[in-house]
């Protein structure tokens, strides 16, 4: 089992994004001081210092949004095939009628009743190999998805959770200050 991102490159440019922007309007929210140049593009606000903090809340909104739905959508595609799964569970074929449980089940009962007739080549020490590889391949594929399930989860709250949580906090303490 592979690790794959869950967010694409252009969703965690964003989210750098809404990191950058979310800490500008939280330090401006909490120190309640806003600077009075913007020195990146020149603008100069002396005369009108709220306007730059408009802008600057104006545009941590934004980038909170985008990331939002951008995050959304990467996180709905990587969990694609685990949510069709789920969806899929109870659905029947039209011939017979059965799940996919059920025909696991009927196929077990078939192997089974073919095992009592070929008993005798059961029991070869190749087999019984065979038995310990397949052992050993679901120990490695239930840690790989144990590994895989965890990281997804550190990976969300880190990448998704957290810009937002922070982005919503600094938005509310910006916007606090600038209604004042």
């Amino acid at each position: 089992m592979s690790y794959q991102n869950i967010l694409s490159e252009e969703t965690i440019k964003i989210k750098t994004k809404v990191f950058i922007f979310a800490g500008v309007s939280l330090f401006i929210g909490l120190t309640k001081e806003l600077p009075n140049k913007l020195s990146l593009i020149g603008l100069n606000f002396e005369q009108n210092e709220k306007i730059l903090g408009w802008f600057i809340l104006f545009i941590t909104v934004f980038l909170s949004i985008h990331f939002l739905i951008m995050a959304s959508l990467n996180i709905i595609k990587y969990f694609k095939n685990t949510l069709i799964n789920i969806k899929a569970k109870n659905l029947t074929g039209d011939t017979i009628g059965l799940t996919y449980d059920e025909i696991g089940q009927e196929y077990d009962k078939y192997q089974e009743y073919n095992d009592i007739f070929n008993e005798e080549q059961r029991h070869t020490l190749s087999d019984e190999a065979e038995d310990i590889k397949i052992k050993i391949q679901e120990l490695e594929n239930r840690f790989d998805k144990k590994y895989v399930t965890f990281n997804s989860i550190i990976e969300i709250l880190f990448n998704f959770i957290t810009p937002i949580i922070l982005a919503i906090i600094s938005i509310k303490y910006l916007y606090c200050f600038l209604i004042q």
